[in-house]
């Protein structure tokens, strides 16, 4: 049997730390998956699956 990750995820990386150059937040999600923006100014914003799609 095939996981998500074999058929492809989508990343959101979201709360930049600037002063260390990484993110605090990272979304991942299988391929065709709509993931909503935990945190920062676009919060809240879904992405859907027409984004999220192959």
């Amino acid at each position: 049997m095939e996981s998500a990750h074999d058929e492809g995820t989508v990343t959101v990386f979201s709360a930049p730390d600037p002063d260390k150059g990484t993110y605090a937040t990272q979304t991942t999600v299988s391929y065709g998956t709509p993931v909503t923006v935990p945190d920062g100014p676009a919060k809240g914003l879904v992405i859907g699956a027409e984004v999220t799609r192959p």
